[in-house]
């Protein structure tokens, strides 16, 4: 069964692409903590056939309409940052080829946290390697000598959400059509309230067919925002079994849950739509 992963595994997480020789595989690619599961761990694998090192740290960052993530500087309404309450280690590392890290994250939330969902974003940015060394460059020269270096910048963004208290969302499919200036592309509108975000897939069954014959993986609507389109590219074959049938288009959600009061659950169907294509 094909599959288009539109935001999920490593390419959801990509701000930009990572240059080819720091091939990183990172699992898992999105963090949920809770009072009751307050620590996680990221494997990260170097799958290149150079050294790879990056520095680690905690941002905070915007979903767009579009679905797309902006800078987050300052909260605005209805927003909860995670970045002052939670922990984590390393916060620089050096991968050989093929070697393995874990990468260990903890919430420090105190127990009296107001309920709600909070997230903020862990950054693994490159960084240069000392030729000869095992360290991460940047460090100034011991001696007077003037050392410059051009490194390509490339980082990988994982969302780190903390939920307190017992959330709901629910999600509504408004609208799913044929882009106008693009035939080769399906604009999905979904609506989301409640009280924490939803991650999921979006499928496609046409009229008789019993399985899928298209799914869209990792498709997250963060809180606070209550709309998302989502754009998913069509291949010829795909818009071919569609085509002028009706489809069962299902938003299935893959966020289990992680502690007492959550009640997010992998397999619940969030949204449906039959649409003609």
């Amino acid at each position: 069964m094909p599959r288009f992963p539109l935001v999920a595994a490593l390419i959801a997480a990509i701000a930009t692409p990572l240059p080819a020789a720091a091939e990183l595989l990172v699992a898992p690619t999105r963090v949920v903590l809770s009072p009751n599961n307050r620590s996680s761990e990221l494997v990260l694998v170097n799958k290149g056939s150079e050294t790879a090192a990056f520095r680690i740290s905690i941002e905070n960052r915007r979903m767009r309409e579009d679905g797309s993530l902006e800078d987050a500087p300052n909260a605005e309404a209805g927003e909860l940052f995670a970045d002052d309450k939670l922990r984590y280690s390393p916060r620089q590392l050096v991968l050989e080829p093929g070697a393995r890290q874990v990468v260990r994250i903890m919430t420090t939330s105190p127990g009296d946290l107001a309920p709600g969902e909070y997230r903020s974003h862990l950054r693994l940015m490159s960084a240069p390697v000392s030729a000869g060394t095992t360290q991460v460059a940047g460090q100034a020269p011991t001696d007077n000598s003037l050392s410059i270096e051009l490194v390509a910048i490339r980082s990988i963004t994982i969302p780190v959400i903390l939920r307190v208290g017992k959330l709901e969302a629910s999600v509504t499919m408004d609208d799913a059509a044929i882009a106008k200036d693009a035939p080769d592309q399906l604009v999905l509108r979904l609506t989301r309230s409640g009280t924490r975000s939803t991650y999921g897939d979006v499928s496609f069954t046409p009229e008789g067919a019993k399985e899928p014959v298209w799914v869209v993986r990792g498709v997250a609507i963060y809180t606070p925002n209550t709309a998302r389109d989502v754009v998913i590219p069509l291949p010829p074959e795909v818009r071919k079994a569609l085509a002028g049938k009706q489809v069962r288009i299902d938003y299935i959600s893959t966020d289990a849950a992680v502690g007492a009061g959550d009640p997010a659950s992998a397999g619940k169907r969030l949204a449906t739509l039959t649409a003609g294509l």
